[in-house]
């Protein structure tokens, strides 16, 4: 149990202490490991603990397996099984494990230059922001090893989101060359790093910081806020440009706005996390923003004109007035209903698509009901018992802006011309109305 407590304590107290200072039984154990090493002798578990369990020392069994493990903290050997470096768990179970002894070698640890182990911590303080934990060689090339394998976790989990930041798609050689980076042995970090150490600082500042920086502050929100909108508004952004009037609304769109490609194309931009990109981003949003609310403002506005506008007409028609107030109520209800509807619109296209719903469906057959309850109030027939009574004719409304009139120029530029429209105009109209129809103006 108490090659464990060692193990799991080795930053604690022993690494705390001066790691040159080793206890004679710790000295007379690291002696004869370096000179079977310098001899070409391998020293394995085993020959050591039999060594050491006989005369003149007649060590216990536990207190050789302690020494050992010792040495192992203090970065002054190193167990090898099959080949491979045993390290935390494997380390403690190599240890206690009699039967796999045989086949546990101990050789000593790679001394390191101090410029070496200097050189790493400096690169591990300026990469990572944040100096190392460990002062010895083994414990800091771990440590640097243990501090990739984090980095990798913390960029993945912002890369599995590049299909709502394309930018993200950066960190695609950056994330293969850290990969290629973990689990490789201690000392690589203390030996081999250094000749990308540039190359990695370079990826740091102009892709790694700038992006944890994006994602983890107020850009990513100005970001998300934006893409949100231009889904949202996108419809809407194409009215902002169109100017015409209510009566002359048919529901399409005009040309892309300015402001909203410059929007889309800063979303897009591969390198929109860096600078003061989304800077510019909040400012044309806040723009587009209050231009789209206008513009649905006011396009509501003279929507709820127009249908007040068609109401008037209704109400001020002879027939109208010929009606019960209860029928003058059930006529005048749809108005109400769809100025409500038109005032929770969020989308210009719907506002006037149900204007123009309202007007070539609903506005006719409001006008039928209209004259038919005024025709049956002028004229009541009470039909002959046993016999159905005569049903009214029905009128078929048609709204002007439908009629085609004949005409074989693309425009009207003369008096002469206007004479000649309006009279392919009257006669169409006439046409209409012998036939029993009724133009909606």
């Amino acid at each position: 149990e108490d090659v464990g407590k060692i193990l799991r304590h080795s930053v604690g107290s022993l690494i705390d202490e001066d790691v040159t200072q080793l206890e004679e039984s710790e000295q007379e154990v690291l002696a004869h490991i370096q000179s079977n090493h310098r001899g070409g002798v391998r020293t394995t578990l085993k020959t050591l603990i039999e060594r050491f369990e006989r005369k003149p020392y007649g060590w216990s069994y536990a207190a050789i397996l302690c020494q050992v493990a010792k040495l192992c903290v203090r970065g002054k050997v190193e167990l090898r099984s099959d080949g491979n470096l045993l390290e935390d768990s494997d380390l403690e179970s190599a240890l206690r494990n009699t039967h796999g002894q045989g086949n546990v070698v101990l050789d000593p640890q790679v001394e390191f230059t101090q410029s070496q182990v200097r050189s790493l911590k400096e690169f591990h303080s300026e990469f990572f922001d944040s100096p190392p934990q460990s002062g010895e060689a083994k414990a800091l090339g771990k440590e640097t090893g243990e501090a990739f394998d984090r980095l990798v976790q913390k960029l993945e989990v912002f890369y599995v989101q590049a299909d709502r930041y394309p930018f993200l798609n950066a960190l695609t050689p950056i994330l293969t060359d850290l990969r290629e980076l973990c689990g490789k042995p201690y000392t690589w970090y203390l030996t081999e790093l250094r000749s990308l150490e540039d190359d990695l600082m370079e990826a740091k500042e102009s892709v790694i910081t700038p992006i944890a920086n994006f994602m983890g502050g107020s850009q990513r929100e100005i970001y998300d806020a934006a893409r949100e909108f231009a889904r949202e508004q996108e419809a809407n952004l194409k009215y902002l440009d169109d100017e015409s009037g209510p009566g002359d609304r048919v529901g399409e769109p005009g040309q892309s706005d300015p402001g909203f490609d410059a929007l889309k194309l800063a979303l897009a931009d591969p390198s929109c996390y860096r600078g003061p990109r989304m800077k510019e981003v909040k400012t044309l949003l806040g723009t587009l923003e209050q231009r789209v609310s206008h513009r649905l403002g006011e396009e509501i506005r003279l929507a709820l004109q127009s249908v007040d506008a068609l109401r008037l007409r209704l109400s001020g028609m002879d027939e109208f007035a010929a009606l019960t107030e209860g029928q003058r109520e059930e006529l005048s209800r749809p108005f109400e209903e769809l100025k409500r509807e038109l005032d929770q619109q969020t989308l210009i296209a719907m506002v006037r698509d149900s204007l123009r719903r309202f007007e070539d469906k609903e506005y006719q057959s409001l006008l039928a009901r209209m004259a038919n309850w005024a025709s049956a109030a002028a004229n009541p027939k009470p039909a002959t018992p046993g016999q159905p009574g005569t049903p009214a004719p029905q009128i078929e409304y048609i709204p002007l802006r439908t009629l085609k009139i004949p005409y074989e120029k693309a425009w009207i530029s003369s008096e002469d011309d206007v004479e000649a429209y309006l009279a392919n105009m009257r006669a169409t109209l006439l046409n209409e109305v012998k036939q029993g129809k009724r133009v909606q103006v």
